[in-house]
């Protein structure tokens, strides 16, 4: 397998500034995740209709461990340094465009305001938003799952 090239310059910056961390490649870890993935997004559709906002963090979360597998089967993972946004970063330099991994960031601007609320303009979660949600950690899966058996996915 080959590096992954597109993207590289962003990852080997995350690398240097401590934001990711080299790990052994873990392909069976990766595949992990998106059972992980899986069993939250049918968990957030079974609570949808009584706590959209618990489905919403479940959602994101789904398509948030899809993004990772990518990672860990290049043998690269977030630090705590780096946390969620580092996630969103590199798959936006490594993946443009790719459906689901595209909306990551969206749906962990939509998270953050939820989960951190300003007191004075409290914006709660709502069916339509858990619905898109579901939908964008759906494609993260399935493009995760493609780009995880693609042979020009290999350790960075």
């Amino acid at each position: 397998m080959a590096r992954w090239e597109e993207g590289s310059e962003l990852i080997e910056r995350r690398l240097t500034e401590g934001h990711l961390q080299t790990v052994v490649p873990n392909p069976d870890g990766a595949f992990s995740l998106i059972a992980s993935a899986e069993r939250h997004i049918e968990s957030a559709a079974l609570a949808a209709p009584d706590d959209p906002e618990g489905a919403f963090v479940l959602a994101y979360d789904a398509a948030r461990k899809a993004a990772t597998s990518l990672l860990i089967h290049q043998g690269i993972r977030p630090t705590s340094r780096g946390g969620h946004l580092v996630v969103v970063a590199a798959m936006n330099a490594q993946f443009p465009g790719v459906t689901g991994l595209k909306s990551l960031d969206r749906l962990r601007r939509r998270r953050n305001q939820a989960e951190y609320p300003e007191p004075e303009s409290y914006d709660p979660i709502d069916r339509a938003e858990v619905d898109d949600a579901i939908a964008v950690a759906k494609n993260c899966v399935s493009s995760a799952r493609r780009l995880l058996v693609d042979p020009a996915l290999g350790p960075f």
